[in-house]
């Protein structure tokens, strides 16, 4: 029986340098899973971005997500902070990393298409022989929304018709990254059965233990990367959903040193970043 832990992070609104020592927990983690037999997943459920963080200016998001590459993120769910930009912006963003981009939710202004290229609704992904299907729904501000170009539909909407077609697509898992904050996940659990484990962001929730909402567990690691989060899953593929093995929070504070390889990323980050701003071609 395959356990598949998911690392998660959400509202890290442009604290790099603590992006630096959360890379030193994510290293910890995955050395500790692999000596167990434990496959990862780091993931991230939006606003890594903030435009009070002037590498995030003006780089419209591409040196958070650059950190978040080194950091060796699956999959990535835009936040309220991403969508600020327009699809110009947003396709070059989602271009600028390996990892999937994901809202299901948010849509081109004027028709049902992706916001930008290289967005996408979900990804299928295989992990330790398991079929994982990750989806993202993003927060639904039309007035936000509006002046960069887009439009949204309620998340808990989109994932009533999406949850249905991953599992005929084979996900054996269903994960969901949303940055719809905790009240309306409990919501959007209660709509769409058949979610395993939704993992949150926006609302800033630090939950030390997972909340479940029928058969859907909800994590949130809180805010600034003051935590990671860590959910195990014990996967039984002929007797589903998973089990959840061990949960927490695991606090990034002072005493955890900052990642050798991620601080010399963010300094090169930074040297990249001061170059756009002083072209002014963001």
């Amino acid at each position: 029986m395959p356990t598949l832990t998911l690392l998660h992070t959400n509202d890290l609104h442009g604290q790099f340098d603590q992006m630096t020592r959360l890379g030193t927990l994510v290293q910890r983690q995955r050395a500790l899973a692999a000596a167990e037999g434990r496959a990862v997943l780091l993931l991230d459920a939006g606003d890594s971005t903030d435009e009070a963080a002037w590498e995030c200016r003006v780089t419209k998001g591409r040196a958070n997500f650059a950190m978040l590459e080194a950091m060796g993120c699956d999959a990535a769910v835009l936040g309220n902070t991403e969508t600020q930009w327009d699809a110009a912006a947003l396709e070059k963003l989602a271009a600028s990393v390996h990892f999937p981009v994901l809202a299901a939710n948010l849509l081109a202004a004027h028709s049902n298409q992706p916001p930008a290229p290289g967005v996408r609704a979900y990804a299928m992904l295989t992990v330790a022989g398991v079929q994982v299907a990750v989806a993202g729904v993003t927060v639904d501000d039309p007035g936000l929304l509006r002046r960069a170009g887009y439009r949204s539909e309620a998340g808990a909407v989109a994932l009533g018709g999406l949850v249905p077609h991953l599992r005929a697509e084979g996900a054996q898992v269903v994960i969901v990254l949303s940055h719809m904050g905790l009240e309306l996940d409990k919501g959007a659990a209660a709509a769409a059965p058949g979610i395993d484990v939704i993992v949150g962001g926006h609302s800033h929730t630090a939950l030390h233990r997972p909340h479940r909402e029928g058969g859907t567990v909800i994590v949130q690691a809180g805010h600034g990367g003051n935590y990671l989060g860590r959910i195990d899953l014990a996967v039984n593929v002929a007797a589903l959903p998973p089990v959840v093995a061990h949960a927490e929070l695991i606090a990034c504070d002072a005493a955890v040193p900052p990642d050798p390889t991620l601080s010399g990323v963010l300094e090169l980050v930074r040297f990249e970043a001061e170059g756009v701003r002083k072209k002014g071609d963001g």
